[in-house]
């Protein structure tokens, strides 16, 4: 089970607060599976939010009903598991804040390494807690919901580019990455018919697609619900009458939609602080079963992640077109079944 979950548990076990009491209903941010340490909170109808893909399908395949965003309502409780990004949280605490019924109870948790402290001083600069312990290397606080605490706190809108938006959360939020960049210039009119955006983000290089190549239809596929909204909020003013499809889907893990004469991609590389050269691996065994028998793919990656034998495994021809500032752009014809 997940350390911040885990410590989320904690002030229910040590008894510093009661457990749910039956037919209430409690709302879960960030949800995650929480195995057999969940019967404590058994007695709640919890609604589980969470709107990264693959820990989604997590929660699915450990029984639990979830959904990518909080419905409306107010709840008798709240548990929020922090994440990595400050700004998300904050924007998480505060809404968890608005979430319940006032004067019920908001149960914050988080790991120590990636700013739970923080959020906990900045949480207590807010409202006053009621309390906080730290187990399993994490920290957990609770605070009763109070109207008009975190006034005015809400996930700030960023312009990473002329005419895009973004929120924190979300990747390279501030401005376009140097990978994203790099791969743009090497889109043309040859990017052309069906064109697919594997982990397409706030939508930064459909829209590339839209201003350079000449696709007669675009799908973006992203395991990031918020993302994938803004992408297409963003491109409905730049895609003129061509077809543009969102899916919310884990390109590593789902069936994905097809078959496209291009699919042009920045991979991620890593979930955590350590590379993962697996995830990008898994973007080119996709890419390739999406493609047509004569289709291309057009990606970007860190040049010392070596993909270059999956490539070939995928790929019947294969070639490295610019390498630059610690990035390659890599052109791969005619997938292999």
């Amino acid at each position: 089970m997940d350390r911040s979950a885990k410590t989320l548990l904690v002030p229910f076990e040590t008894g510093d607060v009661a457990p749910p009491v039956a037919g209430s209903d409690w709302l879960f941010l960030n949800a995650a599976p929480l195995d057999k340490a969940g019967d404590l909170l058994a007695p709640a109808q919890l609604c589980r939010v969470q709107p990264s893909r693959p820990e989604f399908l997590a929660l699915e395949r450990a029984g639990h009903e979830a959904q990518p965003e909080a419905p409306a309502g107010r709840f008798d409780g709240v548990l929020v598991r922090l994440g990595k990004h400050r700004r998300l949280n904050e924007a998480m605490i505060a809404s968890a804040n608005g979430a319940v019924r006032s004067g019920g109870l908001v149960i914050v948790a988080g790991d120590k390494a990636l700013g739970a402290a923080s959020a906990r001083k900045w949480a207590g600069g807010q409202i006053a807690l009621g309390g906080s312990l730290a187990k399993h290397h994490g920290i957990a606080f609770w605070f009763a919901a109070a109207e008009g605490a975190f006034a005015g706190v809400a996930l700030p809108q960023t312009v990473p580019a002329p005419g895009f938006a973004a929120a924190p959360g979300m990747f390279s939020p501030d401005r376009i990455d140097e990978g994203s960049a790099l791969l743009a210039d090497h889109i043309d009119g040859r990017v052309a018919g069906a064109v697919a955006d594997f982990g397409a983000g706030w939508g930064y290089l459909s829209g590339q697609v839209l201003a350079r190549g000449n696709p007669a239809s675009i799908d973006l596929v992203e395991a990031h619900k918020p993302s994938l909204d803004q992408a297409l909020v963003n491109l409905a003013p730049l895609k003129g009458m061509v077809p543009v499809a969102g899916h919310w889907l884990d390109v590593t893990a789902e069936p994905l939609p097809g078959p496209f004469d291009w699919v042009v991609t920045n991979p991620p590389f890593h979930t955590s602080r350590a590379s993962e050269p697996d995830l990008g691996r898994s973007f080119i065994i996709a890419a390739a079963k999406a493609l047509k028998p004569s289709g291309r793919l057009l990606m970007v990656a860190n040049r010392r992640l070596p993909y270059e034998q999956t490539l070939g495994d995928r790929f019947a021809n294969c070639a490295e077109r610019e390498a630059c500032n610690g990035f390659k752009v890599i052109e791969a014809h005619r997938p292999r079944r």
